[in-house]
């Protein structure tokens, strides 16, 4: 049984486990690291296992901290940084930016919006949906129509207004959907401009009101209970502040947002709020420090743009639904097929006949419902 105190963190050189970077002189400030490692010692027989995994976990995490250190500077340090005066005493009476400072930032490194995702062009999405698997049925079926015209054209003649329907039921199908589809993306983008976002700042001892868009590295921010911050920002000054962060890390619980911090990962920090968390109750004063793509969110983001569209379980189960009809379409047709042939001894009566069995198991509406 190892004496007590023996999983207790050590300075470099000394006995035992080694101290890890993640390990950072304020731990025991941090109630979850105290927690965590008093159950190490009541539990012996696990500590060495659960102390690598904790520490490879770390490490791990440690590899995809975010651009973001200004959560382990002082307040005068931002301010230098940034080039802004703040009042942690008083911070209604901070200066803030100038206009002038505000507006040659916007210019230099663009609005506080997020790069929208590639968009498909008309084109192509019509060319996607022309080419789903229904619709390529219905395609195949109207060519086979006009190959039969070409092996028998007398017998055949009717083949000329059957081939012609079937390809167009496939386009009208492809139409409709792709009709649908940007109709739902012109909504959905109307309904997004209908609410601008607005936050406060404070530009030269005066609080605005201004567009979140408008919002530049440096800008002082006041905010309250309903906000959405719109850029990552360090609190110097707070009442209170709590903030949702479900959207971002996934806690449930809104974590309170206050001077100091004692962490060193940014997600962890507790003076730094986040672009796109929603403050839940109090309010505080805080400095920008990123913007746009550079924020938390923009970063993910970034890292999730080339990532394919999940599609939705209806959508899965309807790609189901499709793959079985169109093969038991195609056996169908071959054993029609076969039996035709059989029987009659008749290419032209077997082909056609395969073909009208292939075509009656095609539900030629079901893309466009």
């Amino acid at each position: 049984m190892p004496a007590a105190g023996a999983n207790e963190p050590r300075a470099p050189g000394g006995g035992g486990l080694p101290r890890t970077i993640t390990f950072t002189a304020d731990e025991n400030a941090n109630d979850q690291r105290a927690a965590h490692l008093q159950n190490l010692r009541t539990f012996p027989s696990r500590e060495v296992s659960s102390e690598k995994t904790a520490v490879k976990s770390e490490a791990e995490a440690g590899k995809k901290n975010v651009d973001i250190t200004e959560h382990l500077l002082s307040l005068d340090e931002v301010c230098e940084r940034f080039n802004v005066q703040a009042n942690a005493d008083r911070p209604q009476d901070s200066f803030g930016l100038s206009a002038s400072q505000a507006a040659d930032l916007l210019a230099t490194n663009g609005p506080n919006t997020l790069t929208p995702p590639k968009k498909k062009s008309s084109l192509r999405k019509f060319f996607i949906c022309v080419t789903s698997l229904f619709n390529l049925m219905l395609i195949a079926a109207g060519i086979l129509e006009y190959i039969l015209l070409g092996i028998d054209y007398e017998n055949n003649k009717a083949n000329i207004y059957m081939g012609a329907i079937l390809i167009a039921v496939a386009f009208i199908n492809a139409a409709v959907e792709w009709y649908q589809e940007r109709k739902s993306e012109n909504t959905l983008a109307a309904l997004l401009k209908m609410i601008p976002a607005k936050t406060h700042v404070i530009r030269e001892r005066k609080l605005e009101s201004i567009q979140s868009a408008d919002v530049v590295a440096g800008d002082v921010l006041f905010l309250r209970m309903g906000d959405k911050i719109p850029a990552d920002c360090y609190v110097f000054s707070s009442s209170d502040l709590k903030v949702d962060n479900s959207s971002l890390t996934g806690e449930s619980e809104p974590q309170e947002r206050e001077p100091g911090n004692t962490m060193r990962n940014a997600l962890e920090a507790t003076n730094l709020a986040f672009n796109g968390t929603l403050a839940v109750s109090g309010e505080a004063y805080a400095i920008v420090v990123r913007t746009g793509d550079h924020t938390v969110l923009g970063q993910i983001a970034g890292l999730t743009a080339g990532e394919e569209k999940a599609k939705s379980p209806l959508n899965h189960e309807i790609a189901i639904f499709v793959r079985i009809i169109a093969s038991v379409a195609v056996f169908t047709a071959a054993v029609f097929f076969i039996a035709g042939m059989c029987l009659y001894k008749d290419f032209p009566f077997a082909i056609n006949f395969a073909i009208g069995i292939f075509v009656a198991w095609v539900p030629e509406g079901l893309p466009a419902t």
